[in-house]
């Protein structure tokens, strides 16, 4: 028996010791039943073994307890259960319980009664609940959901089920780009280099260029050679602007030598269709009858030149202007007036280029999630194009033999009150388990990257916390296309989130790893180790101070070392992988 049972088997004693006071002003009330006003467990609960002692029930009278008519649990009387004596109306059931049991606990009719009223009775109560919580390693996945997963694949996957339970990784982001920085500062700090590194091909479209480059593996290569773990999310920008090109106005209209001719399309419906213009589009303007000595003009709203140079310009025929980003937010927001002398407008048009702005977040709500399930859509193109890409990246680090926890279409959701966060859950949670199974088969089954781990974030509802359990579950993409389950979050510093762990687990029914895959605040890992909820592994968001050597917004330099320095975490070179 734990302290915590024993504690409440000797209040117990103590309240059946205690008698009340001849003098109490108080006694049973005659003209009322026996009623079960509140029990402290609901039926159906889940509960830890080492966290409940006792179940308490209130009812609605003094109590009188018919010792021969036993209290249950799972068909074997109660040894333990007594009358509150400090109110006289509460039952106090004492248990001792064991982990990962189903109980039934029943109080039969008569086995509590009006005190001064045995023919009073209270019905019968019947409280069904299980103490599956935990982690049961019984119930995990031992194999990676690919049945072609590489050798390293397996073994670093080998070695987070052995240690499940037992000890958690640490984890840090690199760095905002495709290096270590921020995992370097951690080390110089707290002597430990975490067990798994955060890279991220959030500048895909950028790559190769002489700030970024995915082709050169040496930082992933680095940590794996030194006896860390990369792990990669995909933050994936697509076209904030549909590509092609979209006719603004049409008609005659004709430009006299005295400039009083124009096309205004400043108005909120050519604002509406200017609205997606990016730096490198291109106004169209057609013609006709243009005279000698005719001029083009693109102004402003203020009728000054979009530039100088655009003030006025030379034209034989039909002409183009290029924009320039600062042109594109002018036109973007205050539309653009087409002017000149000696000619004829008869179409305005505005061509989007295929590259321009690119975002991962909502603001990329143009680009419809949906569609790129639809072969032959822009934004299906699009999409295999990136994933080409992607996919020849990685196969760099396959061929190096570098296993990868990948992480992409990360809290597609976003918190299901305000909207989604990004673009890939603008279509809802079925698009996004679509994409997700999508993914897995050109990245799996075309292109051979069986050096995945896959690892799927749920989701959460307002504030950042996790959704319910039926949102996770709507959202979830199913056993066999998930390594490993994990959760986003940005909770109280050491704390151990155990009812967080406990969502995730019960949605895997423990059947997959269940880790902290994003977090802002450390958290309580001997807390966590205690409620037997215990992460896989964590990762530290990025949060270097550009100004110095400083952790900012969520963790000091002594968190970072106390949770790194911890027996139970384990960091760089302190597993064995080969």
């Amino acid at each position: 028996m734990n302290k915590y049972k024993y504690m409440f088997a000797a209040a117990l004693v103590g309240f059946a010791m205690t008698a009340c006071d001849d003098d109490d002003s108080y006694g049973p009330m005659d003209d009322l039943p026996m009623v079960t006003r509140s029990v402290s467990l609901a039926d159906g609960a889940s509960v830890r073994a080492e966290a409940l002692s006792g179940i308490t029930v209130d009812y609605n009278n003094l109590v009188g307890l018919d010792k021969d008519k036993a209290i249950t649990i799972n068909g074997s009387p109660v040894v333990n259960a007594v009358v509150n004596p400090l109110n006289g109306m509460q039952l106090i059931i004492a248990l001792d319980l064991q982990p990962y049991q189903d109980y039934t606990l029943i109080i039969p009719e008569g086995a509590v009664y009006r005190s001064d009223d045995k023919t009073v009775m209270a019905k019968e109560l019947t409280i069904s609940f299980d103490t599956k919580t935990g982690i049961n390693k019984n119930l995990l996945a031992q194999s990676l959901i690919n049945p072609n997963a590489t050798p390293e694949a397996k073994a670093v996957y080998a070695m987070l089920v052995d240690n499940y339970s037992h000890s958690q990784l640490s984890g840090a982001m690199g760095e905002v780009a495709w290096g270590t920085g921020f995992c370097d500062l951690i080390k110089a700090e707290s002597g430990k280099f975490p067990a798994i590194v955060g890279f991220d091909y959030i500048h895909l479209a950028s790559s190769p260029s002489n700030w970024i480059d995915y082709g050169d593996i040496t930082p992933v290569q680095t940590v794996w050679n030194a006896g860390s773990i990369p792990a990669v999310t995909w933050h994936w920008n697509v076209p904030k602007n549909k590509p092609g090109t979209v006719s603004l106005w049409t008609g005659e209209v004709v430009m006299p030598s005295d400039w009083t001719g124009n096309v205004q399309l400043t108005d909120d419906n050519a604002k509406q269709l200017l609205s997606n213009v990016v730096a490198g589009a291109v106004i169209s303007v057609k013609t006709k009858d243009v005279g000698a000595g005719a001029q083009g003009s693109i102004k402003n709203s203020g009728w000054s030149g979009l530039t100088p140079e655009l003030d006025y310009f030379e034209i034989t025929g039909d002409y183009t202007v290029s924009l320039t980003a600062d042109m594109a937010t002018e036109v973007r927001n205050n539309g653009f007036i087409v002017g000149g002398h000696d000619y004829t407008v008869t179409e305005v048009s505005i061509t989007i280029p295929a590259g321009g702005d690119t975002g991962y977040d909502a603001s990329s709500e143009v680009f419809n999630a949906a569609n790129v399930l639809v072969d032959g859509s822009w934004e299906n193109q699009v999409a295999l194009a990136d994933v080409e890409k992607l996919a020849g990246y990685m196969t760099l680090l396959r061929d190096a033999k570098i296993p990868v926890l990948f992480r992409p279409f990360h809290e597609a959701a976003g918190d299901y009150t305000w909207g989604s966060w990004f673009w890939w859950g603008n279509s809802g949670v079925e698009t996004t388990k679509q994409l997700w199974s999508w993914l897995y088969d050109k990245l799996t089954n075309q292109y051979g990257l069986n050096n995945l781990i896959w690892v799927w974030t749920v989701q959460t509802s307002d504030e950042g916390k996790l959704a319910d359990i039926s949102k996770l579950q709507a959202a979830y993409p199913g056993d066999a296309l998930v390594d490993i389950v994990g959760a986003d979050l940005y909770v109280e510093p050491l704390t151990a989130q155990t009812a967080q762990f406990d969502l995730l687990y019960n949605l895997v029914g423990g059947k997959k790893l269940v880790a902290l895959s994003e977090c802002g605040n450390l958290l309580d890992v001997d807390a966590a180790f205690n409620d037997g909820a215990l992460w896989s592994f964590f990762m530290g968001w990025y949060e270097q101070n550009d100004n110095g050597p400083a952790f900012i917004e969520w963790n000091t330099n002594g968190e970072w070392s106390t949770v790194l320095n911890n027996p139970r975490v384990l960091n760089q070179g302190e597993f064995n992988l080969r």
